[in-house]
């Protein structure tokens, strides 16, 4: 026989966890007493019965009331509902773009439930939460709650101020008996609740409504995957347009559409981060007789500086997130701080721990979005973070340990890619140990092709040890060579020289940044230097790089004299073909052909197929400015072949270019283009950009561009 006293106790006790014998045992009464209530065998029950058990329910005052009136031999009338709380900040503004997001997220929250929105500090999480739950507000009549977690407020004290906003003072209890009474509050009601800046999933769970018809919408720096029935909306920077938006909300749209070059490049040094852009715009806003282009350069220059606001700034809003982080953990960002971007090998050495632990690392930051994992095992910082991080400076004794692991990588493949450089006679075999177990050019050429970025970051970081810089700078050279990266190498050269105080590797040093600048003037200080020490091997191999970079028949001649006098066959054989091309400015193609033939012969007697690649190259474009068509073709064919076969896409990007122009000597145009685009494709995946240029002039030939 149901009661509606039996029926509300029945109701509390459910909602509050207990079985009648445990709410019995809590209000000093029997089990029978209990029962007997719930099924509406006794209806009116002494009022100390009643007090006992709203007691031990927890009850708020408007319950007890309505549990009271229940009990009353006379019903009383209910008392009037509260007005439903209205929690909500002011909607945002300047709130622009995210319309893809908005309509997400106004589904999700449509259809209630919980809803986590996530990404890096500074990325407009809950700009985005308070736009859609002011759109959505009418959706919910019984309320909108709004608690900022601060990412440390202790789930009990987030009850406390919950059941206090809806009327219902916290009676004490456990955090279980609480988080019970909160979601008795909400039972039955539609109610919205924006639980902003939350720290764990287990912060949160105590939190969430249990029945249907609320809707929960959770913004956090960190990936909440582990909270039961969520969904995830993962918010990244804007896109450039609405970032100009954002920026022009700001500033005015009349600034940034008078100079939109200074606008983009304002909101790119921002990283098109929303609360950079913001608080960009309130800079200009502040200073309205500044120009863009102002601000893009103090932003260039300092751009953290530019964008602090005591703790509203960018800096104040990323230590949140930092300081989330153990003391290991933050001496790990500081690290990764120093590169672009992060792969495993390298944030194992720099934190001296195997695989399996960096990756641990690397993840706890990309959770809270310090890191952003971009391909499995590799992970990239926002430009502002990864400026913040710098601001530390790095452990001298990590980035050796890194260097270490380039050096290895570095000299390994010196040994697989040109075997016989005279630089074997000074290195020492141990620089290669450590290195991962490369057998061919082409694998260790691959891993550098990876990690590229990380190299000259490295040597620009201040702390990295002078010998790491030496042997970096002297050991790419057979990488930047077939990758035509000699920007990159006359960097490293130049950050190398001053550290190299040993004469024989200044001038080994010197030759180098001659070779990666094609600049004489080095070469001829380096081959000084050789002949100081008396090195003759030094003398040797500077004067070929000399002949190519000079390519006049007198040096050609004097380095081939060398070369013979020492058995140098490898040096004699790359001078020969310095030398050919010497004559073949001449006018003197006979003889260059010659001296590219005997070269030829030489190196590969010395097995030397990369020498043999870079001749037969020569010879198939003299070949070619002949006329002779098939004659080239043979010798091109050949020399891609080699190039290949030796991981030089410099080279093969090369012999592809001249195999096409040998297509459009034979008037094949459909051909040509197809080769000419092969090599344009190897130029744009290496970043070589006069080889791109070239090929590019000679497609245009073709009949079409690329």
């Amino acid at each position: 026989m149901d009661s509606a006293l039996g029926n509300l106790l029945r109701h509390h006790r459910i909602a509050a966890g207990l079985t009648q014998e445990a709410l019995a045992e809590k209000a000093g009464l029997s089990g029978q007493a209990v029962g007997s209530l719930e099924r509406g065998d006794r209806r009116h029950p002494h009022r100390a019965t009643v007090l006992r058990l709203a007691d031990a329910l927890g009850l708020c005052a408007d319950e007890r009331a309505e549990f009271a009136a229940a009990a009353a031999r006379t019903p009383r009338p209910r008392r009037t509902p509260c007005a439903p709380v209205r929690q909500l900040p002011a909607a945002p503004v300047r709130f622009s773009g995210r319309e893809a997001e908005v309509t997400a997220l106004t589904g999700l929250v449509e259809r209630s439930g919980v809803v986590v929105v996530a990404g890096m500090a500074g990325v407009g999480k809950t700009s985005l939460a308070l736009h859609v739950a002011h759109r959505v507000g009418e959706l919910f009549p019984d309320g909108q709650l709004y608690l900022d977690l601060r990412a440390s407020l202790p789930p009990q004290d987030a009850l406390g101020q919950l059941l206090r906003a809806l009327g219902r003072p916290d009676h004490g209890g456990t955090l279980a008996e609480t988080a019970a009474r909160f979601r008795s509050a909400l039972a039955g009601k539609r109610v919205l609740l924006v639980l902003d800046d939350a720290a764990t999933a287990g912060q949160i769970q105590p939190l969430l409504p249990g029945t249907a018809g609320c809707a929960t919408v959770v913004t956090s720096r960190r990936a909440m995957d582990t909270l039961p029935q969520a969904r995830h909306l993962r918010l990244d920077v804007l896109p450039e347009r609405e970032a100009l938006d954002l920026l022009a909300a700001y500033a005015g749209p009349e600034r940034t559409g008078a100079d939109p070059e200074a606008a983009a490049r304002v909101v790119e040094q921002c990283g098109r981060l929303p609360l950079a852009v913001h608080l960009a715009g309130a800079r200009l806003a502040s200073r309205p007789a500044w120009p863009l282009a102002h601000l893009a350069r103090r932003l260039a220059v300092r751009s953290l500086d530019e964008l602090d606001r005591d703790d509203a700034g960018i800096r104040a809003s990323f230590a949140v997130s930092v300081d989330q982080l153990d003391p290991a953990d933050q001496c790990a960002f500081t690290l990764f701080g120093v590169f672009e971007d992060v792969s495993l090998p390298v944030a194992a050495r720099l934190l001296d721990v195997d695989g399996l632990a960096a990756e641990l690392v690397l993840e706890r930051l990309a959770d809270l979005h310090l890191l952003q994992a971009t391909t499995p095992g590799r992970y990239r910082m926002h430009d502002l973070v990864r400026t913040y991080a710098r601001e530390q400076p790095a452990d001298p004794e990590a980035l050796g340990r890194v260097a270490g692991l380039f050096v290895a990588v570095a000299w390994r493949s010196v040994a697989l890619a040109v075997p016989h450089s005279f630089r074997g006679t000074w290195a020492d075999p141990a620089w290669a140990e450590g290195a991962p177990d490369f057998t061919t050019a082409a694998a260790a050429f691959a891993w550098l092709d990876e990690h590229r970025p990380h190299l000259v970051g490295l040597c620009r970081t201040p702390g990295v040890p002078a010998w790491a810089l030496v042997r970096l700078a002297t050991g790419l050279f057979p990488y930047y060579l077939s990758r035509g990266h000699r920007e990159d190498w006359a960097e490293m050269c130049g950050l190398a020289l001053p550290a190299a105080s040993d004469p024989l590797v200044h001038a080994i040093v010197e030759m180098d940044l001659g070779v990666a600048l094609s600049d004489a003037g080095h070469l001829r200080r380096a081959l000084a230097g050789f002949r100081d020490l008396g090195d003759t091997n030094g003398v040797a191999v500077c004067l070929t790089n000399l002949s190519e970079v000079v390519e006049t028949v007198e040096t050609g001649e004097e380095s081939l004299a060398l070369a013979r006098e020492l058995g140098l066959k490898c040096v004699e054989a790359a001078v020969l073909e310095h030398l050919g091309s010497a004559y073949g400015k001449r006018g003197d193609h006979a003889r260059e052909l010659r001296c590219y033939q005997d070269s030829l012969r030489l190196s590969s007697l010395e097995g030397d197929e990369r020498g043999c690649a870079g001749v037969l190259h020569r010879i198939g474009a003299l070949h070619r400015r002949s006329g002779r068509a098939e004659e080239a073709a043979t010798a091109l064919a050949r020399s891609l072949h080699l190039f290949r076969e030796g991981a030089d896409a410099a080279g093969e990007a090369a012999s592809l270019e001249e195999l096409g122009l040998v297509h459009l000597l034979r008037r094949d145009r459909a051909r040509a283009a197809e080769t000419l685009r092969l090599g344009l494709g190897i130029a744009e995946r290496h970043g070589d950009l006069r080889r791109q240029a070239s090929l590019r002039q000679h497609l245009l030939k073709c009949g079409g561009g690329s």
